[in-house]
């Protein structure tokens, strides 16, 4: 329940509105005033303006209240043969419009939608602060990833970021470095995968001259690039079993043997690694140094695919849709309730950077202010007109964490009296919670 703040020239109609919503909001405040609407207009969630007033109009106010709080939805008020004000009045800056006479359950579900819009932008401007970076946290489980790596930013131990491909393990190493005593130096990422096998050793130890053809001059290798500050080796199971005892050595020991070189080299770089397979089971087969894994493994971080945290969906999109305004030097636009839905229906594959790319699509291909459709890749099986209908197990599971977390919150974590509410033993009951990763 939000702060709603009204402001018309007509003190019967402001009555009118206070009794009609103050059950629905925790607090409406009325006034004729403008200067008085300007004055407390911080504190409120959104605004309900009169278009025409004598001292000022809702075009006017809007003006003026934005250049103070930019981000306070504006909600004009106008006469049903206005509606070209009010249409001007979005252009402008305004949320939305609503017709007198008032339709109130219309006009509630609005404020709703527009305080809803202003928390989650400004939720959005609040993770960029803090971070700096693509890193959204709201859901439990990324939560407890970006805790993980704030805690182990300082320290100059090894890491190990799991998670499938697009979940976002180079933000989360960017991050690390960002909040370490490293942040002033270099941060290099290397995508192991991406590199020729006869050429991985060279880039990242170097070589003298003459050790190969080709080698004409001495070359620095990436470790002796990123001196005093971070190395982030990517897809670290795909590097080759005779450099991975050359990357233990350095390890153990802080010092590289370029190729061609017969003096060890001392270097001071943290490293840290990341991996979309189970290099448990790579050591199994023979195929990952035993040694090797225990000694990039001291701290783990594994980052959920998207699916499994939907409620960074939605917060993640608006981020998405910020850096695509700014990108393109155009307004930030609003997402419609459809979309938000095609958007939680999705399970995406590609995790965030595929939802990244699916907003800036949609970005460009929607008209107006609002995207109304969700514009997946053709290839995904989703098209622009998806109905957003969830396959089976996915809807049930989608129901049986809702119905769980609100039993819990009923219950106050009680799981005696949860058992006695739900018809669900209490052995069911924590089942489910390890399954969905709930607490009490």
């Amino acid at each position: 329940m939000g702060r709603v703040l009204v402001l018309d020239d007509d003190e019967q109609i402001l009555r009118i509105i206070k009794a009609r919503l103050k059950k629905n909001f925790k607090e409406v405040f009325t006034t004729t005033s403008p200067q008085e609407a300007l004055e407390v207009a911080g504190r409120f969630d959104v605004a309900l303006v009169d278009q025409k007033m004598p001292e000022i109009s809702g075009t006017e106010f809007i003006e003026e209240v934005h250049k103070r709080f930019p981000d306070l939805p504006v909600i004009i008020m106008t006469a049903f043969g206005s509606i070209e004000d009010a249409i001007e009045s979005i252009k402008k800056g305004a949320y939305h419009y609503v017709t007198k006479p008032v339709n109130f359950e219309e006009l509630i579900n609005l404020l709703n939608k527009a305080i809803e819009a202003k928390k989650l932008r400004e939720r959005v401007r609040s993770l960029e602060g803090f971070l700096g970076m693509d890193l959204v946290a709201e859901s439990p489980q990324m939560r407890s990833v970006l805790d993980t790596a704030r805690k182990v930013a300082p320290f100059d131990t090894s890491v190990l970021i799991t998670g499938d491909s697009g979940v976002g393990k180079e933000v989360v190493a960017r991050f690390i470095h960002k909040n370490s005593r490293r942040s002033n130096g270099p941060f290099l990422a290397v995508n192991c995968a991406a590199l020729p096998e006869n050429l991985i050793e060279a880039e990242l130890f170097g070589y003298k001259k003459g050790s190969f053809s080709g080698a004409y001059a001495d070359k620095k290798g990436i470790v002796e690039e990123a001196e005093g500050g971070t190395l982030f080796l990517d897809e670290i199971g795909d590097l080759p079993l005779p450099l991975q005892a050359k990357l233990l050595r350095l390890l153990q020991e802080k010092e590289i043997r370029p190729i061609g070189s017969n003096r060890p080299r001392k270097v001071d770089v943290r490293i840290l690694f990341a991996t979309n397979r189970n290099l448990r089971e790579m050591v199994e087969k023979g195929e990952f140094r035993e040694d090797l894994f225990y000694r990039i493994n001291v701290i783990h971080i594994h980052i959920p695919p998207l699916r499994e945290r939907r409620e960074d969906i939605i917060p993640l999109a608006y981020f998405f849709i910020k850096r695509s305004a700014e990108k393109f030097g155009v307004p930030v636009k609003e997402l419609s309730e459809p979309a938000k839905r095609q958007l939680l229906s999705y399970d995406w594959p590609g995790n965030v950077r595929e939802l990244e790319n699916t907003i800036e699509r949609s970005f460009i291909l929607s008209e107006g202010d609002v995207i109304e459709s969700i514009y997946f890749q053709e290839d995904t099986g989703v098209s622009e007109s998806y109905t957003g209908i969830k396959p089976y197990q996915q809807a049930k599971e989608e129901f049986e964490r809702n119905y769980l977390k609100k039993l819990l919150e009923i219950s106050e974590g009680n799981i005696s009296k949860a058992s006695r509410l739900s018809g669900k033993t209490r052995a069911e009951i924590y089942r489910l919670m390890r399954k969905y990763r709930l607490s009490r």
